[in-house]
């Protein structure tokens, strides 16, 4: 068992690839979580600049500046923290390190899915938080009164429907943070460009199948909802369908991340 998982040799290399992932990424995400910040002074500097006068940011921007963080951080952070493995020298150095595959691994995922989460939306609310109490009056309201989830989860509970948020968000993340880690760690170059692309044949090849599918029993996918009494019987079928696929997408991506890091040779 010692061989698979130690929690104190697990504790000393986590803390480990935490200083590892600061180094390659901190001042990456800091930058990328203080944005409304950034954001909001180059605004009203280029209004005082045209207009003499500053001027209310407008939400549209917020929300831009919002994914475009998130988008960022998705697809550059696997290889900006783990792409190196790739290298004779680094990956070496990887191999080297005294713990198990299992602990790399887990460490892996939990910095990426978990933790780099955590970070960036602490970050970015913690950003429009602060320049919204200290400019409320140019800056507006916080993003999260502007999304209003909770306003709308509650009109959805009203009509009987149920949705687990901060899952979606989660499994999202890690749907697309894991796609570009494990590019990350299999291609040598252009790691960003290359899953994408990969990501492209593998969509075209669901598509078709999925195409010959509902061709050859059109009706039964389109009236899928007729087959339910009520509507949140409905959403009780969609949810359990979309976690079993969320499950088997997302355990896939990890299953490929252990087989590669076991695998890595130099």
């Amino acid at each position: 068992m010692n061989n698979i998982f130690d929690f104190t040799r697990f504790g000393k290399y986590f803390l480990y690839d935490l200083r590892n992932a600061k180094n390659n990424y901190g001042l990456s995400l800091l930058i990328l979580g203080t944005l409304p910040i950034s954001l909001f002074v180059i605004y009203e500097l280029f209004s005082l600049i045209f207009t003499q006068q500053f001027a209310e940011l407008p939400v549209a921007m917020k929300y831009m500046q919002f994914f475009a963080a998130i988008t960022v951080v998705l697809l550059g952070a696997g290889t900006k923290i783990y792409g190196n493995l790739t290298e004779k020298k680094a990956g070496s150095n990887f191999l080297m390190l005294p713990a198990s595959t299992f602990e790399k691994w887990l460490s892996m995922g939990l910095i990426v899915c978990i933790v780099l989460s955590i970070a960036l939306f602490v970050l970015q609310l913690g950003s429009d938080a602060l320049v919204s109490l200290l400019f409320p009056n140019h800056y507006g309201d916080r993003l999260l009164e502007l999304i209003a989830i909770q306003e709308m989860n509650d009109s959805l509970i009203e009509n009987g429907i149920r949705i687990n948020w901060l899952a979606i968000i989660l499994l999202e993340w890690a749907e697309y943070v894991l796609t570009f880690t494990l590019g990350a760690i299999c291609f040598k170059k252009s790691k960003v460009a290359k899953t994408i692309l990969c990501i492209f044949a593998v969509s075209m090849v669901l598509s078709t199948i999925g195409m010959i599918i509902i061709g050859h029993s059109g009706s039964f996918y389109f009236n899928w909802f007729d087959q339910f009494d009520t509507v949140t019987e409905a959403v009780r079928a969609l949810n359990w369908t979309l976690s079993i696929a969320f499950t088997v997408y997302v355990g896939g991506l990890l299953g490929g991340i252990y087989y590669r890091i076991r695998t890595l040779k130099h």
